[in-house]
């Protein structure tokens, strides 16, 4: 059963596991709790189609991309000020976007044509900090959101909002956030650049992508705010 999770692409629930291996859903049920408790699977919401509550997917623990060492030794080398080791800390978050997007394929070209670049990245991001962890939520706002920059000449021309409900680095976002945080943010502007920068032409029209990183809104939650402009 572990390895059918495993070779399944994506979470896998168990409805559809009891079908494959034609078991009754309990006992199949049984065996992926007992898993979740070895440590092996971990549970994720799968969100419907259509109208209804959203069904528990599984899938293995190994696909979550973990970090944590690397954060905490970057908070005591990146500078002895908390500006300083802010600027650093998003220098290595664009760095380590322009990695994932190196080493990911390309979009289906009807998608990407379909796609302005602020969905592509928005769809991009939401995907990587989903196998971080942060068991992210892809939304519209629903009323206008503030400028995201100084620059008066610039308008916003449309705007996407992750809902970040699980930080992997809680405990360390909280005694560093401009470390763990800026490492986050700079995160979010490079998938943002890379998927401006691959897009189909009318990408060029677009002045860019920008992101705001609102750290714990609620006690578990954090608000990334995506932005195009358009001079």
């Amino acid at each position: 059963m572990l390895q059918m999770v495993r070779e399944h692409d994506g979470p896998i629930d168990a409805v559809e596991l009891a079908s494959r291996i034609n078991l009754h859903i309990t006992t199949v049920r049984f065996h992926l709790d007992a898993l979740c408790d070895q440590g092996a699977l971990e549970r994720v919401r799968m969100n419907r189609d259509g109208v209804g509550r959203p069904r528990t997917g599984y899938r293995t623990v190994e696909e979550r991309l973990d970090y944590r060492v690397l954060a905490e030794v970057l908070a005591m080398e990146l500078g002895r000020t908390a500006e300083k080791r802010a600027r650093r800390a998003q220098r290595t978050g664009l760095r380590w976007a322009k990695r994932i997007a190196g080493s990911r394929g390309e979009a289906p070209a009807d998608d990407a044509e379909r796609a302005t670049p602020l969905d592509r990245g928005a769809a991009l991001a939401a995907d990587i900090f989903d196998r971080m962890g942060f068991d992210p939520e892809l939304v519209a706002p629903s009323e206008p959101m503030a400028s995201l920059s100084s620059d008066s000449e610039q308008v916003v021309e449309k705007q996407r909002v992750i809902r970040l409900r699980a930080c992997p680095v809680r405990e360390l976002a909280r005694s560093h956030p401009e470390v763990t945080c800026g490492i986050h943010l700079g995160l979010l502007q490079g998938l943002l650049d890379t998927a401006a920068a691959t897009g189909p032409p009318p990408a060029a029209q677009v002045n860019g992508v920008s992101t705001r990183l609102d750290p714990f809104v609620e006690p578990e939650l954090c608000i990334a705010r995506l932005a195009s402009r358009r001079s």
